[in-house]
């Protein structure tokens, strides 16, 4: 059901058979804290930012919301129109719409494509049977992960989680469904804007497969960083978009590589044309002895950083128990990152930079010039 995931970590929030909303705002209020949660499309994470000394009522407030929530009717009724203020939210910002619309065309009717926050005919058909039965078929004890970092020791989060997360030994069901074949398309969607936002993505590799390392080095030269080939031509060069980058996400059986543009609407076509240009000469030329030392420091530094929060290390050691089933040091990180050379790199280049690979998004006003597949050729 679509967006039920993103739904039921509202509703978590909204009581539970020992608290009301306003009990567990007052109580990790009292204790200096942050509570929060997330949805992508793989997870829904429920976390906890606190001091040493109140581990444990943090861990006693987000093992109630998980284990034991509430799915008051009412609260459910009137959470459905703060989700819908949401799904409107991101329907006013074109760019958050156009990253929506490409992973449908992406993946195709699989549910990854599918958004997050759900629509309003899904919102429709949730109700408290539904989201109870939802809830005790995922939230199940071999279906959550719990993960922390800062001043812990791995036995009192153990025992914490076991005392305090109540959650039956039960099997969650597989809901992995195998991918679609892709398909290349080309969509114009007219909205009332005065900017055109341009998605142009195709699948990448996913979290087990060694080219996302490559991946990672293509991205930052291509279009991630101020540097990067687009940036310059496009933006700096030729003045025809204020918001151009590249960027990539992976998944457990697959990933996705795109490219954002806004752009004025009598722009549309000449900028796909200079972004294939310069994928064109990045197949042909291959990427230059400076390129690949920056963008592998780029990319370093971001690891680095991520060690300097707690919430982001809470974050990695999460999705590397998830993925790989195991923690890699920062050695680990650093040795495969500086192995990157430029003949990896220009083997993903080749791989994935085909046009037939691809797809587009295009939204913008009706008189804006509309994108058809033979508008982007590397």
């Amino acid at each position: 059901m679509t967006g039920i995931s993103h739904f039921i970590e509202h509703m978590l929030f909204k009581g539970t058979r020992r608290r009301s909303a306003l009990q567990i705002t007052k109580k990790t209020e009292e204790i200096g804290g942050q509570i929060d949660a997330f949805t992508t499309r793989e997870q829904t994470c429920y976390y906890a930012r606190v001091f040493e000394e109140h581990l444990e009522e943090a861990f006693a407030i987000l093992g109630d919301l998980v284990s034991s929530p509430s799915f008051e009717r009412e609260m459910i009724e009137r959470e459905k129109r703060v989700v819908v203020e949401e799904i409107e939210s991101y329907e006013n910002n074109p760019e958050e719409q156009a990253h929506d619309l490409i992973a449908e065309l992406v993946w195709n009717g699989h549910p990854l494509g599918r958004p997050i926050l759900g629509t309003r005919p899904s919102l429709t058909r949730f109700g408290s049977r539904t989201l109870r039965r939802y809830h005790r078929e995922r939230y199940t004890a071999s279906n959550v992960l719990v993960a922390a970092s800062g001043r812990v020791a791995t036995e009192r989060v153990v025992d914490l989680a076991l005392r305090h997360l109540r959650l039956p030994a039960v099997a969650s069901p597989n809901g992995n469904r195998p991918l679609p074949r892709f398909r290349s398309r080309a969509i114009g969607i007219p909205k009332d804007v005065t900017q055109s936002s341009l998605c142009l993505a195709a699948r990448g590799p996913s979290y087990y497969q060694e080219s996302r390392h490559a991946l990672a080095v293509v991205n930052m030269i291509l279009g991630a960083g101020l540097s990067s080939r687009l940036y310059q031509r496009i933006r700096e060069d030729e003045g025809l978009a204020y918001s151009i980058y590249s960027f990539f996400d992976l998944m457990k059986d697959t990933g996705i590589f795109g490219i954002y543009l806004g752009v004025a609407p009598d722009n549309v076509k000449r900028s796909l044309a200079l972004t294939s240009r310069e994928i064109r000469r990045l197949k042909r030329d291959g990427v230059r002895r400076w390129e690949l030392e920056s963008a592998k420091a780029q990319l370093l530094m971001s690891q680095f950083l991520t060690y300097e929060s707690t919430y982001d290390r809470m974050n990695r050691i999460a999705m590397h128990e998830l993925c790989y089933g195991g923690q890699a040091t920062l050695a680990d990180v650093v040795r495969r990152v500086e192995a990157i050379d430029a003949d990896e790199v220009q083997e993903v280049v080749e791989s994935l930079f085909r046009p037939q690979r691809f797809s587009l998004v295009a939204l913008g006003p009706r008189e804006a010039e509309r994108p058809g597949r033979g508008d982007w050729d590397f």
